[in-house]
C-alpha cells in the first residue's frame, strides 16, 4: 500500500486523495492540512503520531494535490467529504487536527459531524477572514492576497495563473525561501531542518499540481462567512496558538476562542507559526487523547 497517495471514490463520483501517517492500527485521526498545503504536510507528524499510537489520515482538499474539484464548493461541504472517507476506511469515530489554514475546515466538520467525534484541536488555526480585523492583522502579502481575490477578483486570476502558480510549479523552493526570509526566530529556527524543508516544499509543490483554480477557490473561501454560528458549535475544541506567530497572529485563535461554546485555549509562548506544530505535536497529540470525548463521558 502506498501510504501517501490513496482515493475513494465519493457519492458524486469525484475522488478524494488521502495519505496516512503514524500507526496504522492506531487511533484514528483526521488531519486537515494548511495552506498552501496538501496531504503530504502531515509527513512532519508521522513520528509523534506513531509514538502515541495515532492512525494520521490526512486528505487533499477539492482541487489541491491528488482531490478531483469541486466547482461552486462551500466550507461546510468539506463535512461530507469527510464523513464520506472515515465511511469508507470503516471508521465510526475519530479524532480531528486542523493546523493553520486547516483550521476553518476542522471546525466546520466540527460543527457537522460532532456524533463522529473522539475530540477536535486546532493549532494556530486562521480565523474568519471577512472580519476586518483578523485580515487587518496579518502579514502584509497575505493581507493583500487575500483583499484582492475579494475586491478584484480578475486581477488575481491573472496573476495567479499566469505568474504565480507557474513559479511555484517550477521551483516551490522560491515560495520556502520567501517563508524562511520573513519567519520569526522561532519559526527560522525550525525552518532550516532539512527534513521539514523537505516535507513542506513537496507540500507547496503539490498545491499547484493541477494549476490555479483550486489555490484561487480556496484562497476565496477564507474570505467569505464560514455558513455557521461559532457558538453553535456542539463539542469541545482545544486551540493552540504561540505568542510569536506572525503568520496568523494570535488574535485569530483568541477570536475563536472567544467564539466557541466550549474551548479550552492554550497559549504558547514564544512559539510561532511552524516551531508550534512540528516541536509541540507530541504534547498536542497527548492532550487530546487525554480528553477523548468518550472517556469525558464516562468519569
Amino acid at each position: 500500500m502506498n501510504r501517501e497517495a490513496n482515493f475513494i471514490k465519493l457519492p458524486d463520483g469525484r475522488r478524494l486523495a488521502y495519505a496516512e501517517y503514524g500507526d496504522p492500527r492506531g487511533m484514528p485521526a483526521v488531519y486537515c492540512h494548511g495552506f498552501p498545503g496538501t496531504r503530504l504536510e502531515a509527513r512532519l507528524f508521522d513520528m509523534p503520531a506513531r509514538r502515541f499510537k495515532v492512525r494520521v489520515i490526512a486528505p487533499d482538499r477539492n482541487g489541491l494535490g491528488l482531490s478531483d474539484p469541486k466547482p461552486g464548493r462551500h466550507l461546510l461541504d468539506w463535512a461530507a467529504d469527510v464523513e464520506a472517507l472515515a465511511d469508507s476506511l470503516g471508521i465510526e469515530r475519530f479524532f480531528l487536527i486542523g493546523v493553520s489554514g486547516g483550521g476553518p475546515y476542522a471546525t466546520a466538520c466540527a460543527y457537522r459531524l460532532a456524533e463522529r467525534l473522539n475530540g477536535v484541536t486546532l493549532v494556530c488555526p486562521l480565523g474568519p477572514l471577512d472580519q476586518p480585523a483578523l485580515l487587518d492583522a496579518m502579514r502584509w502579502p497575505a493581507r493583500i492576497n487575500f483583499q484582492s481575490i475579494r475586491n478584484t477578483p480578475l486581477l488575481s486570476q491573472l496573476s495567479f495563473r499566469f505568474a504565480v502558480i507557474p513559479m511555484v510549479q517550477l521551483s516551490p523552493q522560491w515560495i520556502y525561501q520567501i517563508m524562511l526570509g520573513i519567519a520569526p526566530a522561532p519559526d527560522a529556527a525550525v525552518l532550516g531542518r532539512a527534513s521539514v524543508r523537505s516535507a513542506i516544499t513537496a507540500s507547496i509543490h503539490e498545491t499547484v499540481r493541477q494549476g490555479a483554480a483550486g489555490v484561487l477557490q480556496e484562497m476565496d473561501l477564507y474570505t467569505r462567512p464560514w455558513g455557521f454560528d461559532l457558538a453553535e458549535v456542539g463539542v469541545p475544541i482545544q486551540i493552540w496558538h504561540g505568542t510569536a506567530d506572525e503568520t496568523v497572529p494570535i488574535l485569530h485563535g483568541r477570536t475563536l476562542a472567544a467564539g466557541l461554546a466550549d474551548c479550552d485555549f492554550r497559549i504558547v509562548e514564544s512559539e510561532g507559526h511552524f516551531s508550534l506544530p512540528i516541536d509541540h505535536m507530541d504534547q498536542i497529540q497527548q492532550q487530546l487523547i487525554a480528553n477523548r470525548f468518550d472517556q469525558r463521558a464516562s468519569v
